[in-house]
């Protein structure tokens, strides 16, 4: 009876998977923003409903785009598109498992381990496969401006009941600062909220500096920074001050008058809030090179250092250092290493800060070699999107390459102290617009260039049209040229 009834939830499960994933080719934008709310919402799920099952929603979330929007783009068109990318990752993923494979490690382990550090990469390689389009970007950013107004009223709910709604969706008690909760949001966390309207802020920021400026966006950006000020998580805030800096840099155009405003502000800013910024400096360096015998992030770059040395030019194996299969798993080389006489790094519910970093895990794990791949692939997804930043004369195919370039700088900033390229909810939304970004390019450069052996469509929408001037560059030109008279 009990075999009989499983076969049926079976059976149910598989029909169901393929009724969704008809959905989802036959409106695969929707379907891209559906599982992309997947990827942020996951954590705070599996918190809610208390089952860890819940809480692999976003690898589910990103099996799905991967493999129903490759399946539909074949279909459709015949072939897959491909970034090079994608070959560095590739490269990542053999030293990872040849490591494994040297160093005895199950492939139960180092197959989950591998797929969770390449979850990002494989979303953003799904929703590429989607026809994106110039004016598919407005939509973009309505959808994007509903979701954030939910996370904004949950934020306010938050600090009107903090501990009633930390009851619901926190997974530890209310944290306070200066007598203030530390808001959680949506999320089960303030590092969550924290990250997302930092993310917010810089795309609104983008936004009024590229495409238009509004009551409505001003009040966001207010409300935004307050909020995400309000979580105080300082890697949070610290990484969206240095990018809102840098990002206007570099944008084309008026760079002069911006650069003399910060020469002006700044130093005053750093006048009027010397003394808190000192203690946050002091406080933060005792916490990471004080006690680094003490300090977990400091610890595991350290040990991830030397794991790669002495098994170089591979490295531990995926699942045996740094990642949360290691951890879940407790790897052998923490009983070696001695983790279990820190505070923080022992074996199950004492081992919360074993992945409270990213980039020791990649570095001990694959080898120094295998790092350098998957740094090397990160840059090159976001290549696309700086040539839109830098290059194209529409404001809303601009901003979506700042806000793709912003965003990645941020996370690589968070990654010192965070796995955020590979936890919710912030790899879903920054791979899913990389890959967007990545789409629009692509098609941009396809219609722009007919030099380069591509048909131009004189009926689509999107196409700037042949170059009739007999320039392999005037397009580029006369398009830089028109925005920069626009500025």
């Amino acid at each position: 009876m009990v075999t009989m009834v499983m076969a049926a939830a079976a059976v149910a499960a598989i029909l169901l998977g393929l009724f969704f994933s008809v959905l989802l080719g036959m409106w695969p934008k929707i379907g891209a923003a559906i599982l992309v709310v997947a990827t942020v919402v996951a954590q705070t799920l599996q918190t809610v409903a208390q089952s860890s099952l819940a809480g692999n929603v976003d690898e589910l979330a990103v099996v799905a785009a991967f493999v129903v929007f490759s399946v539909r783009r074949i279909l459709v068109h015949g072939t897959l598109r491909f970034v090079g990318a994608y070959w560095f990752f590739g490269a990542y993923a053999i030293l990872g498992m040849l490591s494994a494979v040297l160093n005895n490690v199950s492939p139960n382990e180092w197959v989950l381990s591998g797929f969770l550090f390449l979850k990002g990469p494989l979303l953003m390689l799904g929703v590429l496969q989607i026809d994106w389009r110039r004016d598919d970007i407005p939509k973009i950013v309505k959808f994007g401006t509903a979701g954030l107004l939910v996370v904004l009223l949950s934020a306010l709910v938050n600090a009107m009941a903090p501990e009633a709604w930390n009851a619901v969706v926190g997974r530890q008690p209310v944290s306070y600062r200066l007598g203030i909760p530390s808001l959680t949001g949506i999320f089960d966390h303030p590092v969550g909220l924290g990250s997302t309207m930092g993310m917010a802020f810089l795309a609104i920021l983008a936004y009024r500096r590229i495409v238009e400026r509004s009551v409505v966006s001003f009040v966001l950006l207010v409300t935004t920074g307050v909020v995400g000020i309000l979580t105080f998580r300082r890697k949070s805030i610290a990484s969206v001050a240095i990018v809102a800096i840098g990002s206007r840099l570099v944008l084309p155009g008026m760079r002069t008058r911006y650069v003399a405003s910060l020469l002006v502000l700044l130093p005053l800013a750093l006048i009027i809030a010397w003394q808190p910024l000192v203690e946050v400096v002091t406080n933060t360096y005792n916490e990471y090179f004080s006690n680094v015998d003490t300090t977990a992030r400091t610890t595991m770059t350290i040990d991830s250092v030397i794991l790669a040395a002495a098994a170089f030019p591979f490295g531990v194996g995926f699942g045996r250092f740094g990642s949360a299969v290691a951890s879940s798993n407790y790897s052998p080389l923490y009983d070696e290493l001695g983790y279990t006489r820190i505070y923080g790094m022992g074996p199950g519910e004492r081992g919360g800060y074993l992945t409270d970093t990213f980039w020791p895990a990649i570095l001990a794990e694959a080898g120094f070699i295998g790092l350098l791949c998957y740094m090397m692939g990160l840059l090159l997804i976001i290549r696309p999107a700086w040539k839109l930043m830098r290059h194209s004369s529409q404001p809303y195919v601009q901003w979506l390459g700042a806000v793709v370039v912003a965003w990645m700088a941020q996370l690589l900033i968070e990654s010192i102290a965070a796995p955020v390229f590979t936890g919710p909810p912030m790899f879903g939304p920054v791979f899913m617009l990389a890959g967007v970004a990545t789409a629009v390019y692509l098609r941009e450069s396809s219609f722009g260039r007919p030099y380069e052996g591509h048909a131009v469509n004189e009926h689509d929408p999107d196409s700037p049209g042949p170059d009739r001037s007999g320039s392999t560059t005037s397009w580029k030109v006369h398009g830089r040229r028109r925005y920069q008279e626009a500025q």
